[in-house]
């Protein structure tokens, strides 16, 4: 896919990091800054002080490659003294929890159905046998954050393959049976972490606030802090936790809430062991 020039391609690093800092946010609550008519600059969200790269550069540039969701493009990143800061292309359009209110009941139906194929596609990017869940990065096993860690710490790792990934929730889990004083025979304990599908690229923040509605009537996804290479089930998890809180997902209608499931496949098992386990993860 040929990339279009950019109105940064001829700016320096130093005059980027001028204009981010004179930069005014695209939204109070976010730190998206407008850069020029068609950039927008982003710090990375890492939590590595010694990060090699930035991940959600990484997934992004991942996704337009393989797949046709609507994502913008990454134009360039630029090392700061602790993060990146990604320079990526300017959506402009509405946000869909401002369209959402507006929209017939078939169109609200075509959204569920358009978000289902994303994460069709999402899933077909499966992470080889080396590679650790959690972020994209040449550098290895990184630290993941996701809701599916729990309000008390949201971010855990590095996890070097999958088989720790499911052993730190199994322990977890033994830990909130202990908590609850359940018997050591009480069946409860053998039910398992659920490791049974391969890591797939996951974005585990799809909620109303982070699709654009383009101007060109496209879907476009958004923040990709969180994504990484997750089990599937973690995308149904992750997308019920975030539109629980309208602060959060933009709205309180329950028909979007009924399409999380068809988006993102019926892990109501997954998501009820997670609640049954959930006080493990209130220990560091």
């Amino acid at each position: 896919m040929c990339l279009q020039p950019s109105d940064v391609d001829q700016l320096s690093n130093e005059t980027i990091l001028e204009l981010w800092k004179n930069g005014s946010k695209l939204d109070p609550d976010a730190g998206v800054v407008k850069l020029t008519p068609g950039t927008v600059a982003k710090a990375s969200q890492d939590f590595e002080e010694d990060a090699a790269d930035a991940s959600e550069a990484n997934i992004l540039n991942l996704v337009f490659a393989e797949t046709t969701i609507p994502v913008p493009r990454v134009r360039r990143v630029v090392k700061c003294q602790w993060d990146f800061l990604m320079i990526m292309d300017y959506i402009p359009g509405p946000t869909l929890a401002h369209v959402w209110p507006t929209l017939s009941m078939w169109q609200k139906i075509h959204v569920g159905f358009t978000l289902r194929r994303y994460v069709r596609q999402l899933r077909r990017l499966k992470a080889s046998a080396t590679t650790p869940p959690g972020p994209l990065s040449a550098q290895g096993a990184r630290i993941c954050e996701s809701p599916i860690f729990g309000q008390v710490q949201s971010h855990r790792g590095p996890f070097a393959s999958y088989s720790e990934l499911s052993a730190f929730f199994n322990e977890r889990h033994q830990m909130a049976m202990d908590a609850k004083k359940l018997p050591r025979d009480d069946p409860s304990r053998d039910d398992l972490f659920d490791n049974s599908e391969p890591l797939v690229l996951t974005h585990q923040d799809l909620n109303l606030r982070n699709i654009i509605v383009g101007e060109d009537g496209r879907l476009w996804i958004i923040d990709w802090a969180w994504a990484g290479y997750y089990p599937p089930w973690f995308e149904y998890v992750a997308m019920k936790r975030q539109n629980e809180d309208k602060r959060i997902s933009g709205t309180d209608d329950k028909f979007w809430k009924a399409l999380v499931p068809f988006i993102c496949g019926p892990y109501f098992k997954q998501k009820r062991w997670l609640g049954r386990m959930s006080l493990g993860l209130y220990f560091k």
